[in-house]
């Protein structure tokens, strides 16, 4: 496993896969720390086991500090546990330095490590260990000239008073010194991070004028096309009315002419459909949902149909580009083959919203034909291919109460 894994695993919940968190850079020094200073910890105790020097503290430690990544994977939480591993460490330390001989202890480069550790953990109150071991330095040497007459000193080690301004220097200097490292990564992190949404505001503008001018270019293409397809469409049907009127009753030519006019309305029909999908609203599956409304009781009045529609409200939200288009083929289709096949009287156009995506239905009351095993239904072999195309989710389900087609539609931008 590699160490990016083991740090996503102790990773609350919320912070996975969320840089943006504004916790997520402290846990994760945090948890970065502790992992990286567990098994250094675990070093000692198989260290010093063979020379038969006690081992109990740093194991404490050890399971304090495995206590504290829980602590942060179930609970987002880790000061308290790691501010008790802190008291414990410097009562154990300290128990150390007692009773092996106090400022001149070797123990007490322990506390210079506990510093380190401290600082690089914990980059808001790390560096409070500067004071509290300057403290702790301090009730030893008092302990130390208190014991001094009992203690078989080296003139070679300096007086306690030496061992003690020397050992605070040093906190001093590595506590000041990491302290500043990590307060000056924290002010670049800040300023990267201040430059890095300056530049996306400066792209959200650009991207937003580019739209409104795609948007306007679009509005203007879209005006554009429909007077011009409109006209001739028009001067297409009224020219065929007028030839249809000068034939008469011609069985050779009537069906020609009443084709060249089917074929003129259906090309306008898509060209609405074309025109309507180059509004920028389009993509807004609320809008796409009252579009198909308004074509479907259009389209069932001629057949003596009754036609409702039930929406629900949609977070704002947008479907991919295409979506839009090729689900009004395929509920043109499906209103199609109601009639086609359903002989229903009534039919129903809902709209339903999750999370993630919209579902549209449409139910009607009647009883479809069933079609035998060597005959294709090509409407719908149509929606189909054109639901996995597009990656919808289609079904539909028969009863003899009516028939229910479903498609669902992936919107992953939905807004809470």
């Amino acid at each position: 496993m590699r160490f990016d894994d083991l740090i996503r695993y102790f990773l609350p919940t919320m912070l996975k896969g969320n840089a943006s968190h504004p916790d997520y850079h402290e846990i994760r020094v945090v948890l970065s720390a502790i992992l990286i200073g567990l098994p250094l910890v675990l070093l000692f105790p198989a260290v010093l086991y063979f020379i038969g020097r006690p081992i109990t503290g740093f194991l404490i430690n050890a399971v304090l500090l495995v206590v504290t990544l829980f602590s942060i994977k179930n609970f987002a939480h880790y000061r308290i546990p790691l501010s008790t591993t802190a008291l414990v460490t410097y009562y154990i330390i300290y128990s150390w330095i007692k009773d092996t001989g106090l400022i001149y202890s070797s123990n007490l480069c322990m506390l210079h490590m506990y510093l380190l550790a401290a600082i690089l953990a914990d980059k808001k109150y790390g560096w409070y260990a500067v004071f509290t071991n300057i403290l702790l330095f301090i009730l030893i040497y008092y302990q130390t000239i208190a014991e001094v007459p009992n203690l078989p000193i080296d003139a070679a080690l300096g007086s306690p008073l030496y061992a003690l301004v020397m050992n605070a220097l040093i906190t001093i200097f590595f506590g000041g010194f990491l302290a500043y490292l990590q307060m000056d990564q924290e002010r670049d992190r800040r300023e990267l991070k201040a430059l890095q949404e300056q530049k996306i505001t400066i792209l959200d503008k650009a991207v937003k004028k580019r739209t409104e001018q795609l948007n306007t270019m679009r509005e203007a293409l879209a005006t554009d096309f429909h007077d011009e397809t409109g006209n001739m469409l028009s001067a297409i049907n009224r020219q065929a009315a007028v030839l249809e009127l000068r034939l008469g009753t011609n069985p050779q030519l009537q069906p020609i002419v009443e084709s060249i006019v089917q074929n003129s309305n259906a090309l306008y029909a898509a060209s609405k459909d074309f025109l309507w999908h180059l509004n920028h609203d389009s993509d807004d599956p609320t809008e796409l949902f009252h579009y198909l409304t308004a074509y479907g009781q259009y389209y069932y009045n001629q057949f003596d149909i009754a036609f409702s529609a039930l929406d629900q409200y949609c977070s704002p939200r947008l479907m991919d580009t295409q979506a839009a288009i090729n689900l009004i083929y395929i509920f043109k289709e499906a209103m199609t083959n109601v009639v086609k096949h359903a002989q229903a009287s009534e039919v129903t156009f809902e709209m339903e919203c999750l999370s993630d995506q919209v579902i549209y239905l449409l139910k009607d009351n009647g009883s479809w034909k069933i079609r035998k095993d060597h005959q294709h239904h090509y409407g719908l072999e149509n929606i189909k291919k054109r639901c996995e195309k597009n990656g919808f989710v289609f079904s539909i389900a028969s009863t003899p109460q009516g028939t229910q087609l479903k498609v669902n539609v992936h919107t992953p931008n939905a807004t809470p």
